[in-house]
């Protein structure tokens, strides 16, 4: 009975545990797309809309769930190489 509400608990634990990753990688994807508006809106309004594009290429080909587990082991070196890399795929464009 022991063993199985040790596993019943450990199981939880991963659910839950996998929930709030989950909930951190959109929660860091939304706040990236707030800054590409909020910039673009500080922007004359005929290079708006190509930056504001620009912005969200970025974030659509970020890998977020490698971002933030990077961030979350102070990788920066590992963090930045995402970054860089989704940053030259939407520059290939």
């Amino acid at each position: 009975m022991k063993k199985k509400l040790l596993l019943l608990s450990a199981v939880i634990g991963l659910v839950l545990a996998g929930t709030s990753f989950a909930n951190e990688v959109e929660s860091r994807k939304q706040q990236d797309l707030q800054t590409c508006e909020a910039k673009a809106e500080q922007l004359p309004e005929d290079v708006r809309d190509k930056q504001l594009e620009a912005c969200e290429c970025i974030v659509d080909n970020t890998d977020y769930e490698a971002l933030v587990e990077a961030e979350n082991n102070a990788d920066t070196a590992k963090a930045q190489k995402i970054k860089t890399e989704a940053r030259r795929a939407c520059s290939d464009n």
